[in-house]
C-alpha cells in the first residue's frame, strides 16, 4: 500500500504562505479550525508546519512582532513523505505529528492524517463489514497462520491482524469472521479451535458500518 492511495489532496488542505506574517498566519489557522497547517512558498513547495499554539505563545506570551514572518516559528521542515512512499514508512514518521505532509519533488501534494491511518487498521480488523471479532492465541508461533487458516476452512475472514511478531513462545491473531453467529455456533467454533491448539482470548460482535 502506498501513501498516494490514502492522503488528503492539496485542494482540500489549508495552508499558510512562508511570506505571511505571524498575525496573518494565526488568523488563517483560526478560521480553518485546525491546530496546525502546512507552510508553503509561492511555488507551493513544502516549507514546514506551523502550530496555532506556537503562534499564540509567540504573539501574546513572548510579545513577538505581529508583522514578523514565520521563519522562527515554523517546525518540522524536513518531516514530509513522498507520494510513492509505503504505508509502513508513513506510519513510522507520523507518530509524533498531527499529520505528515505528502510531497512530489518538494511540492505539497496533500497531507496524511491520523484518521486515514486509523482507517487502514479498522479495515484490517474488519470493522467496516462487521461480524464476529476474535482474539486468538497459540503457543506454536511458527506456522500458526497456515494452521489457523486450515482450521477455519469454510469461514469467510473479513479482516486479520497479527500481534507478537517475532515471538517464538506465543502469537496472537485478531480476526473478524463474516456474519452473525449464534451462541451454539460460537461454542462449536471454540471447540474446533481448541482441538487445533488455539485459545480464544476475546470475542466481540461488530456491527456493520453504514
Amino acid at each position: 500500500m502506498r501513501v498516494r492511495d490514502l492522503f488528503v489532496e492539496r485542494n482540500y488542505v489549508t495552508t499558510v504562505n512562508d511570506t505571511d506574517t505571524a498575525a496573518q498566519a494565526l488568523e488563517k489557522i483560526r478560521k480553518s479550525g485546525f491546530r496546525s497547517v502546512p507552510v508553503v512558498d509561492s511555488n507551493d513547495n513544502y516549507k514546514g508546519m506551523i502550530y496555532k499554539i506556537h503562534l499564540i505563545e509567540y504573539l501574546y506570551e513572548q510579545n513577538g512582532n505581529a508583522d514578523e514572518t514565520l521563519d522562527k516559528i515554523v517546525k518540522h521542515q524536513e518531516d514530509c513523505i513522498e507520494e510513492n512512499s509505503s504505508f509502513l514508512d508513513a506510519l513510522l514518521k507520523i507518530k509524533a505529528l498531527p499529520f505528515i505532509a505528502v510531497t512530489d519533488h518538494g511540492k505539497l501534494s496533500g497531507i496524511l492524517t491520523h484518521n486515514k491511518i486509523e482507517g487502514v487498521f479498522e479495515d484490517a480488523f474488519g470493522v467496516n463489514t462487521g461480524g464476529l471479532n476474535l482474539t486468538i492465541s497459540s503457543t506454536e508461533a511458527r506456522g500458526m497462520i497456515e494452521k489457523l487458516a486450515r482450521t477455519l476452512r469454510g469461514e469467510n475472514i473479513e479482516g486479520m491482524l497479527t500481534l507478537d511478531n517475532g515471538s517464538v513462545l506465543v502469537r496472537r491473531v485478531v480476526l473478524t469472521l463474516e456474519g452473525e453467529k449464534s451462541e451454539s455456533e460460537i461454542d462449536a467454533l471454540r471447540t474446533k479451535l481448541e482441538k487445533a491448539g488455539f485459545r480464544i482470548l476475546q470475542i466481540e460482535r461488530l456491527e456493520k458500518k453504514i
